[in-house]
């Protein structure tokens, strides 16, 4: 178990969240969203649009997974990539018999589910690990975690990056202030 070194004062210093600002990771998803329907053959373009989507997930859960090694989101990330891509694979076959045309609509609807509770696990890791190890005072809200995920993750991670290495540079005017209280 890879456990946080500690800082001068004896609090663990964890490794500080992905330093991507949220615009940027939007047009890289939006850039090659474009150039899969652009170039991609048909069939195939769903199956890369989840590889695209999912690399971020997978990403954000392996980062998590650092701050704490018994989190949940990382093991449910990985169950629901793996239905994601069996699913998306499905969809490539021309022609399908009504056995497979079954199986892609369950694994479709567990997919989907799969993603709702990876994201609202990956907020309750965040939110546990914002709020007990590190106390800064994150608060994700239900409704943008279900409509805007990783992008909304993403903005506050990127908020904490910078309050932590204005802490770190000594910038920060009150070392014991919460970044969202």
């Amino acid at each position: 178990m890879d456990l946080p070194t500690t800082q001068p004062g004896g609090l663990p210093d964890y490794p500080a969240p992905p330093r991507v600002k949220p615009l940027v990771l939007f047009l890289v998803w939006f850039i090659l969203s474009i150039l899969i329907e652009q170039y991609a053959p048909k069939p195939y373009q769903e199956l890369l649009n989840s590889l695209v989507v999912d690399g971020w997930a997978l990403y954000l859960c392996l980062w998590i997974r650092r701050l704490d090694p018994a989190c949940k989101s990382a093991f449910w990330c990985d169950v629901y990539l793996v239905v994601e891509i069996a699913f998306a694979s499905l969809t490539i076959r021309q022609n399908p018999s009504q056995w497979i045309q079954s199986l892609i609509v369950v694994l479709g609807t567990a997919s989907g589910l799969l993603g709702i509770a990876t994201i609202y696990l990956i907020r309750y890791d965040l939110q546990k690990h914002y709020n007990e190890r590190e106390p800064i005072g994150l608060y994700l809200g239900p409704v943008k975690t279900f409509f805007f995920s990783f992008l909304y993750f993403q903005s506050k991670l990127y908020e904490i990056a910078q309050f932590k290495e204005r802490q770190a540079m000594g910038i920060s005017e009150d070392p014991s202030r919460t970044l969202f209280r």
